[in-house]
């Protein structure tokens, strides 16, 4: 389902209706969500915030213009929160579009955040996910 494609060969023009994350991209207009993510979630009790990050997210999400690309969302990625941050994501593109910077590493058919052995260590087989990676 998911694919991986040369960022030469991506046509900018082109409608994707999937969730588009660039593996290498330096972006100047790239907008960081962390800090408000954060900043809404320090609304609830700690108890309280897994079930509140997609609302979180979304809510900042809603303040963004639509096509925006984003990047800096290492707080969604807190071990405490039992969420698979890809399948959120994902969700909240369908709803508005955006594109992302991973916040990791793509290795082979897979999205890497953080390092083996951390807590937050997280992997994502890219074929398992309706996603596109810019590679």
């Amino acid at each position: 389902m998911g694919m991986l494609i040369d960022r030469k060969k991506l046509a900018t023009s082109q409608k994707l209706y999937r969730l588009l994350i660039y593996g290498y991209m330096a972006a100047d207009d790239a907008v960081s969500v962390n800090k408000f993510i954060a900043e809404e979630l320090l609304k609830f009790k700690p108890s309280r915030r897994t079930m509140q990050l997609e609302k979180c997210f979304k809510k900042v999400l809603n303040t963004l213009p639509e096509g925006v690309v984003i990047q800096g969302i290492d707080v969604m990625f807190n071990p405490d929160y039992k969420v698979d941050v890809l399948m959120l994501l994902i969700a909240s593109n369908k709803q508005k579009p955006f594109s992302l910077i991973w916040p990791g590493r793509i290795e082979d058919d897979r999205l890497i955040y953080s390092e083996e052995g951390y807590p937050d260590y997280r992997t994502y087989e890219i074929s398992k996910y309706d996603i596109i990676c810019v590679i």
